[in-house]
């Protein structure tokens, strides 16, 4: 997939280039734009629409949204596609508001921890730490678990309802927590979903709070294995939020359970930070603006969606595609590059593109399911000039930082390999392309976020050419740590 985004970026950038040539004005088309045996959830009927009148959505370098106004946006690279190319990239976004105090919707946590012997000392103490500080940061009402897996996986606290008495019952088991055995990841996450999947209607925020420092080692072990219940998981609207810590974690595997259940990865250096991150995950639990967020694209007649990058997306009947987000806390930001051909080069006229869809119940609603539509537009041309000066700053973005976060999650395997070469050479190109972008879009805001991912992957060739240059006895620690930075911020880049 890559390579073929790649090219089409190129062009694109190449068109880009092109507005320097002076030309006639040319007249736009309007835009108006997570192996738990868990069955699918079917979503329920829509009852309210709203449609947007734009494209031109603040995002992320921008204010947040307005309270009243859409959250989906999409648009293409360009209101205009080569004729003879017939491909370009349709930028989409979801951008969901903060603003006034809203009903906080209850929610399901399950708290799973590595207890092998690798997380004794510090590791495990800090561990009991951040538990004991999420049970007394919860509300009375949510419902809170803990997991435990080294060799087995099994329950230290099974589901229960916070209040002052079970919290008491928690702190108490939470002391006990210790460390011994292998990493049986598989089992724990396992058992960790279904006892989330198990919570009434009445908790619709659910998330599973992964903590491990090492490989799984018992069990089916493959990051494709693991990734597949996090991705079961999902269907019931069950997100992972990934905690590596130290060095010796699989970064591959953390980065699919966050892929592919809408969730997110943290990359703990310090045991000691365990704390203040599982603080600030029940933090944006507690500020959740969306619940079973699902974007839904679907391509007009005679165009078709090739790929989906920057999001898991599985097919749905007539060519569309399905983006399950789960729930979604306010200031979240969530994009996505899609790559589609339009199969008719003599068509002429402004035509849709796709509509996108946003999908949700809404938490300030009492669960009311609600959908946002926008529709994306766009005309054929065999000018290079009129795709440049008709181009879309944000979809154009997107496409840039998603294509520089793969480039830098490849580059962090090739620093973990010892292939310092590749890496930096790789990350120099990606950097030199996120340059060329900011030197072509002319949305101020939007050139300072892609000025940024190029500083980002510059810090990140930094650090690969420093982990080449470690003397030998440190020499794996430094590679280790250089390569996991460089992952963890590819990862914040792509929005996880």
């Amino acid at each position: 997939m890559l390579p073929k985004v790649i090219a089409l970026f190129t062009a694109t950038l190449l068109a880009g280039c092109a507005a320097a040539v002076p030309q006639a004005p040319v007249a736009s088309p309007t835009h108006t734009e997570e192996g738990a045996a868990i069955a699918p959830k079917t979503p329920a009927p829509a009852t309210l629409l709203v449609a947007s009148g734009g494209a031109a959505e603040p995002g992320p370098a921008s204010d947040a949204p307005r309270e009243n106004a859409s959250w989906i946006g999409a648009a293409p690279a360009s209101d205009f596609i080569l004729r003879s190319q017939r491909e370009t990239l349709l930028g989409v976004w979801v951008d969901v508001p903060t603003g006034a105090k809203i009903a906080r919707a209850k929610s399901a946590l399950a708290l799973v921890i590595d207890t092998s012997g690798s997380m004794s000392g510090a590791k495990i103490e800090h561990a009991r730490a951040a538990a004991h500080r999420m049970v007394d940061s919860l509300p009375d009402g949510d419902i809170v678990s803990i997991q435990a897996f080294s060799d087995a996986a099994e329950d230290r606290i099974a589901p229960f309802s916070l209040d002052p008495g079970t919290r008491r019952t928690m702190h108490a088991v939470i002391d006990h927590l210790s460390a011994a055995g292998g990493t049986n990841l598989f089992d724990g996450l396992r058992l960790a979903e279904l006892r989330v999947a198990s919570a009434p209607a009445s908790h619709p925020v659910r998330r599973v709070v992964a903590i491990s420092d090492g490989v799984a080692t018992v069990g089916p072990t493959s990051p494709e294995l693991l990734g597949a219940i996090a991705e079961t998981g999902a269907e019931r609207g069950i997100q992972v939020t990934a905690l590596g810590v130290g060095l010796d974690y699989d970064e591959r595997t953390l980065n699919t359970l966050a892929v592919r259940s809408s969730g997110r990865m943290h990359h703990l250096a310090s045991p000691e930070d365990m704390t203040n991150v599982l603080a600030e995950e029940t933090r944006l639990v507690a500020a959740t603006r969306a619940t079973d967020a699902v974007v839904e694209i679907v391509p007009a007649p005679g165009v078709t969606i090739l790929s989906v990058a920057g999001a898991r997306a599985t097919p749905v009947a007539g060519g569309g595609m399905r983006v399950p987000l789960g729930a979604m806390f306010g200031g979240q930001h969530r994009e996505m590059a899609v790559r589609v051909r339009v199969e008719d080069a003599s068509v002429t006229g402004a035509r849709p593109l796709a509509s996108v869809r946003l999908h949700f119940r809404d938490p300030a609603e009492q669960g009311l399911p609600r959908v946002q539509e926008v529709v994306a537009r766009f005309d054929l041309t065999d000018d290079p000039a009129v795709v440049a000066r008709t181009e879309h700053a944000r979809a154009r973005t997107i496409a840039a930082v998603h294509e520089a976060a793969e480039i830098s999650i490849a580059a962090a395997q090739d620093v973990n390999a010892g292939r310092f070469e590749d890496a930096s050479k790789a990350l120099a190109q990606a950097e030199q392309r996120l340059q060329a972008v900011a030197a072509t879009v002319r949305d101020e805001k939007e050139k300072q976020r892609v000025l940024a991912a190029a500083r980002n992957v510059s810090a990140a060739r930094k650090s690969s050419d420093s982990a080449a240059a470690a003397p030998a006895p440190p020499a794996p620690a430094a590679r280790r740590a250089r390569a996991l930075e460089i992952n963890a911020a590819a990862m914040h880049d792509a929005g996880y």
